[in-house]
């Protein structure tokens, strides 16, 4: 969690000339449209986003995610908007959450006032009461309980909490992308799994995962979460770690197994663009071109804010244009 607000705080400066769209790997237009309205603290359009999303757990999660990115600011306007209605508690809680993470601020500990670091627990304490409240009164909502596991990972909760807040979660909803995001992170060695835990986990998604489903990209996101480790702990070149790791057959072979079942009979996903670049970029580093040219020839400028292309540079963006250079696809 530290090291992605690490590197958050720098990726405005270092990627402006990369011409890339970072953060934006989804696919919705109505929330495109809405972001900058509720940045500049316009909320009623994104509540009643939030609102159509009902039953479409995927769109739903998604909108609400990026929503409370938006919102960070303006929580106390989300209550009021909000009035206490399942969409605008489930926003309320989610938009705390990124709040409490904008007052901690992307520095190491060390460099963390006191105050700043009451203050951050306070916030994001105070997010867990509206996001239960929203799961109370949508019953079969799955994310209330995904944001739930994102509150519970920032709290240090632990093990047993976050297994129980899973159950819970695929009990409502057994594919949902975002959710299956927030596991693989809670199931790294760096939280409170191992590398061997977070790619059975990965592997067993996609055996389970319906044909078409982008789900099955948990499988480079948990290689690319193992590989991202490796390299922080070692002074060897990212780029020629990357490369020895996903050319390993046997990561090969398994991108392969579970790439194939989602583009067999794929189905229009909003995070299908994602699962495009961890994917795309899992066989460009593991020297697949042809597999990596077709994957990331969909993605266009659209991109991650952090994996996988942070696990080669600070600066993502430039390296995701070199890859579609080399790829020819620019």
């Amino acid at each position: 969690m530290l090291l992605v607000r690490v590197i958050r705080a720098g990726l405005d400066l270092l990627d402006k000339t990369s011409r890339m769209r970072v953060g934006r790997s989804w696919d919705d237009p109505s929330l495109e449209q809405v972001l900058p309205q509720v940045k500049a603290g316009r909320l009623e359009p994104g509540l009643e986003l939030i609102r159509q999303a009902r039953g479409d757990h995927e769109l739903r999660a998604l909108r609400v995610q990026q929503l409370a990115v938006a919102g960070a600011a303006h929580t106390e306007a989300i209550r009021r908007v909000g009035d206490g209605d399942a969409d605008g508690l489930l926003w309320l809680g989610a938009a705390l959450i990124e709040q409490a993470w904008a007052i901690r601020g992307g520095s190491y500990a060390a460099y963390v006032s006191d105050d700043r670091f009451t203050r951050f627990w306070e916030v994001l304490s105070s997010a867990a009461d509206p996001l239960r409240q929203a799961a109370e009164a949508l019953p079969d909502d799955p994310v209330p309980w995904d944001r739930l596991q994102r509150h519970a990972i920032g709290m240090q909760s632990g093990r047993a909490e976050l297994d129980r807040l899973w159950a819970e979660l695929t009990a409502r909803d057994s594919h949902l992308y975002l959710g299956h995001y927030g596991r693989v992170q809670a199931l790294c060695a760096k939280w409170y799994g191992s590398d061997q835990e977070v790619l059975a986990f990965a592997r067993k998604t996609t055996a389970s995962a319906r044909p078409g489903d982008p789900v099955t990209a948990m499988v480079p996101l948990a290689h690319f979460e193992v590989v991202w480790s490796r390299i922080n702990e070692t002074e060897q070149p990212a780029q020629e770690v990357l490369e020895a790791y996903f050319g390993s057959s046997d990561v090969i072979d398994a991108l392969v197994e579970a790439a194939d079942k989602w583009q067999d009979g794929s189905q229009p996903h909003p995070r299908a663009l994602d699962a495009q670049h961890l994917f795309g970029a899992a066989f460009y580093f593991g020297g697949h071109p042809t597999r990596a040219q077709r994957l990331l020839a969909g993605a266009g400028r659209r991109m991650p804010e952090i994996l996988p292309w942070s696990a080669a540079s600070a600066m993502p963006g430039r390296r995701y244009a070199q890859a579609r250079r080399q790829l020819g696809l620019l």
